[in-house]
């Protein structure tokens, strides 16, 4: 072969290598980063094909989309010194891909995956370290994930991540824990029912003294009211009397021994008495009953 045939092809091979050493393309999912010996020269956000200068330049795509980052099942013992196993899991985005390279090395998944492994490990451990199993197991449990969630955006921003979403896939108890855990929590609820029970029979013996006491106040009250009342009508009582027996004593004493008949005498009732007795004065002498009458 002519040594000019040669060297046309050595030229077409090596401007095919430049050429497709200078073009890269960028995803409608990616974003990237154009360096030059290391330095940045430029953030490209728009996918298309793009061009770079070959064998200077070098081009690092990183995703726009969402990622996810699983954290190994880990042992953490809470507030109440009870040991736990949680399993969470993370999902994130590469928010500023020239501060991501700039913090993150390598500056690719392997990177990120470790130190996402680190800061929420730690923030973990933290938030729950301060709290106990039965906050992990109620309603605080979100206000719980809302701080964990708030210290791992904080840690991260720097990095050039945007943390979408943190939660805690699973929380048990490690075998070998469990018994001794299931144990102390049953004698706890068990203290805790005996002192609320205890609350309860002191709070309803106080409701019975103080039921005893207002009992006792309004049956006093109630006699002296009926005593009063009593007196007030005996002393209206003997008024008239005394005012009856001014005016005419022999209608009282004929009104009495009315009384007295309507007491003593019934169907069966059979008295033997003297006829001039004073209990039948007006039995003897009606004339006095029918003068009293007027």
């Amino acid at each position: 072969m002519p040594n000019r045939a040669i060297g046309f092809f050595a030229v077409l091979f090596l401007s095919l290598v430049g050429l497709s050493s200078s073009v890269f393309i960028v995803g409608q999912t990616q974003q990237a980063i154009v360096l030059q010996f290391g330095e940045l020269r430029r953030v490209i956000q728009d996918p298309g094909l793009k061009f770079k200068i070959p064998f200077i330049q070098e081009v690092n795509v990183y995703e726009k989309r969402v990622l996810d980052f699983d954290l190994p099942a880990t042992d953490i013992t809470l507030g109440d010194q009870k040991r736990v196993r949680v399993d969470t899991y993370t999902r994130y985005r590469i928010s500023d891909p020239v501060q991501f390279f700039k913090s993150v090395k390598p500056a690719n998944e392997f990177g990120t995956a470790r130190r996402l492994e680190a800061l929420v490990g730690s923030t973990v451990r933290n938030v729950l370290g301060k709290a106990d199993l039965r906050e992990l197991l109620s309603e605080n449990r979100s206000k719980i994930m809302h701080q964990i969630n708030s210290e791992v955006k904080a840690l991260t921003k720097g990095l050039g991540l945007d943390i979408i979403d943190l939660r805690i896939v699973r929380t048990e108890l490690p075998p070998e824990n469990r018994p001794a855990v299931f144990n102390r929590m049953n004698a706890d609820l068990q203290r805790y029912a005996k002192q609320n029970r205890a609350n309860g029979d002191e709070k309803a013996q106080e409701i019975r003294s103080t039921a005893e006491k207002e009992r006792t106040t309004l049956l006093a009250e109630a006699s002296r009211d009926a005593q009063i009342l009593r007196g007030e009508g005996d002393a209206k009582a003997i008024a008239t009397i005394t005012e009856a027996m001014g005016k005419d004593p022999e209608f009282y004493g004929f009104y009495k021994s009315m009384e007295v008949y309507d007491t003593i005498i019934g169907e069966d009732t059979t008295l033997i008495l003297s006829s001039d007795s004073d209990l039948f004065k007006y039995f003897s002498h009606p004339e006095r009953a029918l003068r009293n009458s007027h």
